[in-house]
């Protein structure tokens, strides 16, 4: 055999590169397919649990009833501890719900509380040895929409009295204002110096804490459309005012309350150290900032 006619025979120097990426790509299938079979493994593990499902959901504070929700089957993944198990289910119906609950939605265990809802309960709170009084006012002399349920006042009375000369002691009293007129002598005298408006009424004698209160567990959609509404802005627009005060502030109100012609003056104090109604609804002033931005947009 001629052997110098064999072409000379040498390994492709890319033949171990191609090896490498064929085993890599080998690799990448094999591991991709196993995250896909563990995923639909996991997709088809579910734990069974309890949501809504009643049409517009549950309101805040009320009873929950075994037609108002149901067992659902979640992928296992998205379980967490928190959640009201479908074995659980018993044990919250005719408990109530603490907070407004969308349809379809899973119920947490924090969601579902043993206590009655109360209304007006700043009322179980008075001392007890205070009381409370209804103050008709002009909402329109005393800030308008501006005061609010929290808010500290200072009221002052105005009444006409007989004497056509007052007493040296009396211009002294640096709380004692005294007005004279050929034919009248009006005083004017601190009744509170600083006291706290518990709550307010409107011209249904409805507390409007409250108004503020249920406004604010409707759900989203509905509670945009209340809040719209001239029907609302009605029902907040406040008529008297609750407040508490001692036997003695109570008995002087009395006092001066029975005068014919007697009229009183609300100034409204610092917030500074005031606990306001607005401040512990945040919900419906970041609903109304999402009216202006819609409407701004369109």
């Amino acid at each position: 055999m001629d052997l110098s006619s064999v072409k000379s025979v040498t390994p492709n120097k890319h033949l171990f590169k191609k090896i490498i990426a064929v085993m890599l790509s080998l690799v990448v299938i094999v591991v991709s397919f196993i995250i896909i079979d563990n995923s639909n493994k996991d997709s088809r593990e579910t734990i069974e649990v309890v949501r809504v499902r009643q049409n517009g959901g549950i309101q805040a504070n009320s009873v929950i009833t075994e037609k108002q929700i149901e067992k659902y089957n979640l992928i296992k993944k998205e379980y967490t501890s928190d959640m009201l198990l479908a074995e659980d289910m018993s044990s919250i119906i005719g408990k109530y719900s603490k907070n407004y609950m969308r349809d379809k939605t899973v119920i947490y265990k924090d969601e579902v509380g043993d206590e009655i809802p109360v209304k007006n309960e700043w009322l179980y709170k008075v001392n007890e040895k205070n009381e409370v009084i209804t103050l008709p006012y002009d909402y329109l002399k005393c800030g308008g929409d501006i005061l609010m349920p929290g808010d500290r006042v200072r009221i002052r009375v105005s009444y006409e009295v007989e004497e056509t000369t007052v007493p040296q002691e009396s211009y002294d009293n640096p709380n004692l204002v005294i007005t004279q007129t050929q034919d009248k002598t009006i005083k004017t005298e601190i009744l509170f110096d600083d006291i706290v408006i518990k709550d307010m009424l409107n011209s249904n004698s409805h507390s409007i804490y409250e108004v503020y209160k249920e406004v604010s567990r409707l759900s989203e959609d509905k509670r945009e459309s209340v809040m719209k509404s001239d029907e609302f802005l009605k029902n907040i627009q406040p008529k008297a005012l609750m407040l508490e005060g001692t036997m003695q502030q109570i008995n002087n109100f009395a006092k001066y309350n029975g005068f014919e012609g007697k009229s009183f003056l609300i100034t409204i104090l610092s917030r500074k150290d005031s606990n306001v109604i607005g401040n512990q609804l945040p919900t419906l002033q970041s609903e109304v900032e999402k009216w202006i931005e819609k409407e701004n947009q369109q």
